[in-house]
């Protein structure tokens, strides 16, 4: 036995039955959804069509938001139902990136994820989920998707799955559904009318066919601080690359780096934890941990990098220690793009195979600027960053989420910034920090700005 869904938007009317059924079973939030109903709209006055699509959780047979979830929060059960564990999830809202769907939101009063579980509780005693038992004209059905038949039907009806190409493998089904109302690329999404928030007045018309005129607001969850920790673990792991070839390079002094080291990464983990919407289960990473996720690697990087820092802050010179030191340092600058391509929802994280040798590079140019006030470094080598940060936005992605994201990224002014404040470096080799600041944030931001439903 395996759930799924499937949703006849030949016979759905649009009444929003489902999405308020669910929210009162589940008390769902305002302002949040578990399910909801967006419309679309084609033609111009009077020749206008519109019609209704119903979105949720898919419930994947690979579900990437079980894969980034540090702390096993969300799980698969025996039944195919994607569930989650309130009680150890830590608010890192990853889940939110990994999923292509938009159908996991933050509960603000618990500051944990949230997200539709099938209604399990009412399926364990007998009952149909609320969404199926209130729909007036029974659009939306329980199927098992193991069952040959049910195959077969679904086949013969033309039954579609939302973003199938992600590899998800969904298990919510769509029958007559308009496909601009499943591909939030073939909408123009600046005249939506918001469930809760109308613009006044409206935006113009984009030249996009379709029109979202009903779809609910989605909060960007990654931001400064995501930015600032990549900023910063980008000089703890210069600095511990630095400290690592000190042995052989006696103008670096490596107790002062390993210091340095040891600072930058108590503000990286500062930062990470700050970021939770449950600061203080940050430990779940290490005594509830889910092995495959690159944020608990992560973590145990990060440790790794700390007390290699220490001899090296005591005074040690061991070239043996060097030799670990530098693949250390390199890995934590490289882990998070192993995260972002986790985050399978934001295709511009997701599909970058660039982004180990930008973080890597980061890092090498954060030891040079460092061996910079030691007297020991040659600046034009800091050139590298933005030789190499160029090189990648002339190469488009591969998909189109990822190059409408990418070029958002690179039309940005803070984009271009970025730039002026990496060539200046060489003059001043403090203003990187700066330009990592500027390059990641646009990167964070620029990844979530194209709508995942």
């Amino acid at each position: 036995m395996n759930y799924g869904f499937v949703l006849d938007q030949d016979a759905c009317i649009g009444c929003h039955a489902c999405t308020v059924a669910c929210k009162a079973e589940n008390d769902v939030p305002l302002g949040a959804f578990r399910t909801w109903v967006k419309w679309i709209e084609h033609g111009e006055f009077p020749e206008t069509q519109r019609s209704a699509a119903v979105l949720r959780c898919n419930h994947c047979a690979d579900a990437p938001c079980i894969e980034i979830c540090p702390t096993g929060a969300l799980f698969k059960r025996e039944d195919g139902i994607v569930d989650l564990d309130h009680n150890r999830c830590i608010g890192c809202a990853s889940c939110l990136q990994a999923c292509p769907y938009d159908a996991i939101h933050i509960d603000e009063r618990a500051g944990t994820a949230a997200k539709c579980h099938f209604c399990a509780h009412r399926l364990e005693v007998g009952l149909a989920p609320a969404c199926v038992a209130v729909c007036p004209e029974q659009a939306i059905k329980v199927i098992d998707t193991d069952l040959p038949a049910t195959r077969r039907a679904l086949g013969a009806r033309g039954a579609v799955v939302r973003k199938g190409e992600r590899g998800t493998r969904p298990r919510t089904y769509y029958l007559g559904a308009d496909p601009a109302a499943l591909d939030p690329l073939q909408v123009d999404g600046a005249r939506t009318l918001s469930h809760s928030e109308v613009p006044d007045p409206l935006p113009a018309w984009s030249t996009l066919a379709a029109r979202a005129v009903y779809d609910v607001p989605r909060k960007r969850q990654w931001g400064h601080g995501i930015a600032a920790y990549m900023a910063t673990k980008a000089v703890a792991a210069g600095a511990l690359l630095g400290a690592g070839v000190s042995p052989w390079v006696p103008a670096l002094d490596g107790r002062v780096l390993g210091a340095i080291s040891l600072v930058a990464l108590a503000v990286t983990s500062v930062l990470l934890v700050a970021d939770l919407h449950k600061p203080m289960r940050f430990f779940y990473l290490l005594t509830k941990p889910n092995t495959d996720s690159w944020l608990v690697k992560g973590a145990w990087v990060l440790m790794a990098h700390g007390l290699l820092s220490l001899p090296f802050l005591f005074g040690s010179t061991e070239k043996a220690l060097g030799l670990i030191a530098i693949p250390t340092a390199l890995l934590t600058a490289v882990y998070t793009a192993f995260l972002f391509w986790q985050a399978r929802g934001r295709e511009l994280w997701s599909e970058d195979r660039f982004l180990p040798v930008v973080l890597a590079v980061q890092a090498l140019v954060a030891a040079i600027g460092l061996a910079w006030f030691f007297g020991a470094s040659a600046m034009l080598w800091l050139l590298l960053y933005p030789l190499v940060v160029g090189a990648t936005a002339l190469v488009p992605p591969a998909t189109d989420h990822a190059k409408r994201a990418h070029t958002i990224m690179v039309r940005h002014p803070a984009y271009a910034l970025g730039f002026v404040f990496a060539l200046a470096a060489v003059l001043w080799p403090p203003l990187l920090l700066v330009a990592f600041l500027l390059f990641d944030w646009i990167y964070v931001k620029a990844g979530q700005e194209v709508p995942l439903s």
